[in-house]
């Protein structure tokens, strides 16, 4: 049975006392930092203050306001999930 073919990598990293969350389309891409649920890099204690949250979304920054504003006006589901009718799953 052949591989699914991916059509995107995410991967989370820890780095100087952060979490970065990355984002590519095709291997041959360099890596950016995308998270549509929250930030893209976040502290890993709360307590720190050499961390901030920052927000991506592929690869571009936005604030705080700008990243919520951008959530509110999304319609339906995200690209990556299906909808599936009343009674049944999409699950193998």
């Amino acid at each position: 049975m052949a591989k699914k073919e991916k059509f995107y990598e995410y991967k989370k990293i820890s780095s100087g006392g952060a979490i970065h969350h990355l984002f590519r389309e095709n291997p041959e891409d360099n890596w950016i930092h995308h998270n549509s649920d929250g930030p893209a890099i976040e502290p890993i204690e709360e307590g720190n203050k050499k961390v901030k949250k920052e927000y991506y979304l592929f690869g571009i920054k936005h604030t705080s306001d700008e990243f919520k504003a951008v959530k509110q006006d999304q319609e339906g589901l995200p690209w990556y999930k299906q909808s599936a009718p009343k009674g049944t799953t999409y699950r193998n």
